[in-house]
Order: C-alpha cells, then structure tokens, then sequence
C-alpha cells in the first residue's frame, strides 16, 4: 500500500496538471483506473487512487470553466438519459430512507455521488475532445492504463499448482489485483475484457498500417489474465464482443477467429477447460437465476417503483446488474439504465454512419462491441455497476461521444478532410516502404 500523503501528491499534481491542459488530468485518471485498486488510504478505506485523482481533476476542470464562463455540462446525445438515471437515483435514496429500507444515509449518498463522478468523467471526456489529436492522445491514455493493469496480473502468481491432484492450493483467481473488501476477480476480468476489444477492432481497423500493432498489443496482453480469472461471465463477455466485433463490422477477420476457438481450447490446462465447462444453461439456472427470482420477491412487496434505495446490500448481492438495479431501484431505476445503454448504443451506430477515418471508426467499434459485451456479462456478473469496468466504460463512452460531437458540429467537414488526407498519406508511405 503506497503512504496517504503520496496518494495525495498523486491527486494534486493531476489537478495542477489540468490547468494546463484537461487531457493531462484524463490522463492521470486512465491510468489510476487500471492501478488503483492496489492503493488506498487509511482515512477513508471505501475511496480509491482514482477518486482521489477525479476529485482534483474535476475541481480543476469545474474552476476552468467558470473562469472561461462555458458551459458546465457539455452538449450530448445522452445528457437527458444521464439525468434521468441521476434523479432515480436519487429518488430511491430518499425514499429508502424515509420507507426504512435504507440502512444508512451514508452508503445511499455515498453510491449517487460515485453515480455523478462517472457522469462527469463521461463529460469532461466528451468535452476535451476538440481535434483528431485529442482523440488519439486520451485513446493511448485509456490503453496505457489497461497495459499497466495486465502488467500487474502477469507479474502474479498465475497458476498456484499444489503437490496434489493438480488442484490450485488458491483461490480460483490466479491474476486477481488485490483491492478494497468486494473486488472480485471477474471485475479486474471484466475491465480488461473493454479494453481488449477496442484494442482488438482498432487494430483490426488501422491494419496493415504499422499504428495497428500497438492495440494489437494491449488485446494480446489482456487475454490471458481474462482466461486465467477464471471468470465464466468474463471469458463469455469477450467471446460475445469478439464475435460482434467480426460479424459486423470485420468479417475477413470470422475465419481466423474460428480457427482461434478451435485452436487455443486444445492448449489450455485442463484446469482452465473444467472452469469453462461451467459456461452452460444448466449452471447459469442453478447459480444466477435464482438471483432474479429473489430481487423480484424481495422488491415487488416492498416499494417495486424505486426499490430498497441505490447501495442497498451493496452492488452484488443478486449476481446480476439487472436484478440488482432493480433491487436497488425499482422499475423506475431499471427503466432509466436501459434506456441510458439503449442511447448509448444508438450514439455509437450514428457514430458509425458518419465517420470513415479508420482510425475513429476502430475505437467507435470496438466500444460498441464491448457496450454488448457488457449487456449480456451483465446477465450473471455486474460490469456496469462495478467500480473498475463502469469507470473505463465512461472514459471510453465519453471519448465515443467526443468524436459524435465532432462531427455532428461545425468540426465536421474539417476533420473529415483532415482525417482522410492523414490517413491516405499514412498509407501510401507503408505502401512504398512495403
């Protein structure tokens, strides 16, 4: 555990970092997101590196723009979706409290306030973004985090063989970073399971240009810490998203992928292979579904609007995004989440019709793969609701959102000229050297 005080130092010289210029703040934040959960202070054990740098950063951020009399809340697509699923938020603590439901005021304010950290990281991204080199600086900043994060896993003990039976003398999580009480081994799986798919469609998207081998990179690294978490909604999450990546968007790319899953299962412990076994209907009704049944039975009774109230029983308890926030929220909390991935989504396809940069194009799809992903690992597993993967989702949403706003505004016509003469001239100079 690092000492508080150079936690502190972190968080002020990111803040100081952002009067100079906001990327450099989202930068400091990319990469405590993937380190953090190692580092914590005694003063306050539930928050981590990454809220300490947020708050400095957004503080920063908040000031600049007050001083330069903008608007605080940029312009997105998805701002009405965010406000709704803050106000439900907030309506079910408030009414978990007065209903008894609550058990503390303090874990019900203190799981909306880490709700509008993540908003205002979603915003504060989407605002920086204001060029083609903005793009690519917060993209290698995102990755960077990610690289660090699966460094740490490999310089784990991976396979913890004991003397007998070829068991694990462990836990099953061989890569686990260890963290605050409540980490669990998918949600470092399922962090790096985001970042390996926009990784994997930037450079299936930048290929063959010599920009491609860098994501390539950050997917190769991530994939055997994801294999060896051992987490069945993580290793299934990114078979969901790879197989959206090539069947949407890359389909030269199917055949190679099929010749992967025939080929990498044979090379794998048989350890890892049992574990796998267990990605059956059979063992999803037996160890998930139950979770369903139960947040219905426990919510309906009580107040099936808006729930128990936002941090009831924390964030896991029913095994599933879906049936906690229903748990937690209600209908009405159940119905402002969908709807914020439904615009999401819808975001990310206009997005798509309108950028030909494949650069662009790359990180756009491979977060749209990952938003499915996320949507069918949230079956069994909470990647949206958990700290890790719900904050590298919003980083990389925002900067989804920053390059709709792009071109939706008066930037567009400029930045796609820009984008085409880059890319053309990247790609005639690989072609001479080639």
């Amino acid at each position: 555990m690092l000492p508080n005080w150079l936690i502190y130092g972190v968080a002020v010289i990111c803040g100081f970092l952002t009067w100079r210029d906001v990327k450099w703040g989202l930068t400091g934040i990319a990469i405590a997101i993937g380190i953090s959960p190692e580092y914590r202070t005694e003063f306050a054990k539930d928050l981590r590196l990454e809220d300490f740098v947020m708050v400095a950063v957004f503080l920063a951020w908040l000031i600049q723009k007050a001083r330069d009399r903008e608007p605080l809340i940029p312009f997105t697509p998805l701002n009405r979706l965010w406000g709704f699923w803050l106000f439900t938020g907030a309506i079910s603590v408030l009414l978990g409290l007065a209903l008894g439901t609550l058990p503390s005021w303090k874990i019900g304010f203190f799981h909306w306030f880490k709700r509008l950290e993540l908003a205002f990281l979603f915003w504060m991204v989407a605002d920086r973004v204001r060029s083609l080199a903005d793009v690519k600086w917060l993209a290698v900043s995102g990755m960077v985090g990610a690289l660090l994060s699966s460094y740490i896993g490999w310089q784990q003990k991976w396979l913890k063989w004991s003397d007998t039976n070829g068991e694990p003398s462990g836990n099953y999580n061989a890569y686990k970073v260890s963290g605050p009480q409540g980490e669990k081994p998918n949600v470092y799986a399922q962090y790096l399971v985001f970042n390996a798919l926009v990784g994997l469609a930037l450079a299936w998207s930048l290929h063959p240009l010599p920009g491609s081998w860098f994501p390539a990179a950050l997917a190769g690294l991530t994939v055997v810490p994801i294999l060896f978490s051992f987490s069945r909604s993580a290793i299934a999450a990114l078979l969901v998203g790879i197989f959206s990546l090539t069947g949407v968007f890359h389909r030269r790319w199917l055949p190679l992928v099929l010749i992967a899953m025939v080929v990498v299962p044979s090379m794998l412990p048989s350890l890892l292979k049992e574990r796998l076994e267990g990605l059956s209907w059979e063992r999803f009704k037996v160890e998930r579904l139950g979770g369903y049944i139960a947040a219905v039975k426990e919510t309906l009774p009580v107040n099936p609007l808006t729930g128990r109230g936002l941090g009831f029983a924390g964030f896991n308890r029913y095994e599933n995004q879906y049936a906690n926030t229903l748990a937690r929220e209600g209908i009405l909390g159940l119905i402002a989440f969908l709807a914020l991935l439904w615009g999401v989504l819808k975001m990310q396809n206009e997005t798509l019709q309108m950028v030909g940069d494949p650069y662009l194009r790359g990180i756009v799809q491979g977060c749209f793969a990952g938003t499915i992903a996320y949507c069918i690992a949230g079956l069994s597993g909470v990647p949206l609701l958990a700290i890790r993967p719900s904050e590298t989702f919003w980083f990389w949403t925002g900067l989804c959102t920053g390059i709709w706003r792009l071109v939706v505004f008066g930037q567009a016509e400029e930045t796609t000229e820009e984008l085409e003469s880059e890319f053309a001239t990247e790609l005639q100079a690989y072609e001479s050297r080639s």
